[in-house]
């Protein structure tokens, strides 16, 4: 044991000072054991490899301990988002039609808004670009339009299951005032004028740039 300690000086002053050691720094454990078959010492060669052995465990502990802290943090975020919007997609669907339309019509008010907003204030373009430049722009204002609903999806659920109640209200005075039979085809109703009024305003504003 005093042996080792004794000759560990040199060992660093004869093994570091190698030519090879510069150009093999930051190597493999074969690497450095390499390094260490160069001294003729047998006691060196061994210091060598527990030395090398020792700080390549180390090395690889931590690798392996932050690498699979990393993928259980990123996994654990991903199930809490699922778990939150499958509980909020659930406590939804009690309300029924009411529900389905409250979402519908945040939807509706989401991408019409942030059509406008993007083609008017985010990207402006001049007018009079022409019929295909005109669709070419729309397919590039929805796909960012559509991105921000991916990222604003569990928002939109919250804030549509916060309506509920209220959507639910205004479905049965809708129905009732305007007569008809059932709050199925007063849903249908709406969900049509919703949809015939995003599809106005996106052929409109399309053309006049047109």
């Amino acid at each position: 044991m005093s042996l080792s300690v004794k000759l560990a000086p040199h060992f660093n002053s004869t093994l570091f000072s190698h030519p090879h050691f510069h150009q093999r720094k930051g190597g493999s454990l074969f690497e450095f054991c390499h390094l260490a078959k160069l001294n003729d010492n047998t006691h060196l060669r061994l210091i060598a490899y527990t030395r090398a052995c020792s700080s390549y465990s180390n090395d690889n502990t931590h690798e392996l301990s932050d690498a699979s802290n990393n993928e259980g943090e990123s996994e654990e975020s991903k199930k809490g988002n699922s778990l939150t919007n499958n509980e909020t997609l659930k406590k939804l669907r009690r309300y029924g039609v009411s529900g389905i339309l409250s979402y519908g019509l945040l939807n509706t008010a989401y991408y019409l808004t942030t059509f406008l907003v993007v083609w008017l204030y985010i990207a402006p373009a001049p007018g009079k670009m022409g019929y295909l430049a005109a669709a070419e722009r729309f397919l590039k204002v929805m796909a960012m339009v559509w991105a921000g609903s991916q990222v604003t999806k569990l928002v939109r659920a919250g804030g549509a299951l916060a309506l509920a109640p209220f959507v639910d209200r205004g479905l049965t005075w809708f129905t009732n005032k305007f007569k008809f039979q059932s709050q199925g085809k007063a849903f249908m109703t709406i969900v049509g004028f919703c949809c015939g009024l995003a599809l106005i305003v996106f052929l409109v504003i399309t053309l006049l740039w047109a």
